[in-house]
């Protein structure tokens, strides 16, 4: 069983605990997670939580800066040199874990049950495309012993 999940915008890191000058730890990502919640469009796909193992497979687009576009009338266009993957921003690996642990209790009830992630992917988007993240999680376990009703 698949569940495809389309979130619009520039794909967020994950960072790391923050503690206050009186010692009081917090997570300055909340307010982002919760925007990606609210952002995330479920394509394909059960609407409750998967319960077993799970593969997901991310997809992280960002919009390509200036220089990769030519100047003056053809500023439209790529440049022949315009690379494909984005090799100068954010980590791969903190984006993951972003978006996995966004989603805890929604798609799934905890990350810990992702037990792969094949070809996850980073790279600039192409011509008109809009920034996104896309996440494909699959069941690796037969349906109805991975699927809850809420």
């Amino acid at each position: 069983m698949l569940k495809e999940i389309y979130i619009p915008g520039i794909p967020d890191v994950k960072m790391r605990p923050r503690a206050t000058k009186k010692g009081h730890v917090y997570d300055p990502n909340a307010q982002a997670k919760e925007a990606s919640i609210q952002k995330a469009i479920l394509i394909l796909g059960p609407s409750g939580p998967f319960t077993g193992a799970l593969e997901v497979t991310y997809k992280f687009v960002f919009p390509r800066p200036n220089n990769h576009y030519r100047t003056g009338k053809n500023s439209h266009i790529l440049r022949d040199d315009a690379p494909l993957f984005c090799t100068v921003s954010k980590d791969l690996d903190n984006m993951e874990k972003f978006y996995a642990d966004s989603f805890n209790s929604i798609h799934y009830l905890d990350d810990r049950q992702i037990v792969r992630h094949y070809s996850s992917e980073k790279r600039w988007a192409f011509a008109d495309e809009v920034p996104h993240v896309r996440m494909v999680i699959e069941a690796l376990e037969p349906e109805k012993e991975t699927m809850i009703t809420r």
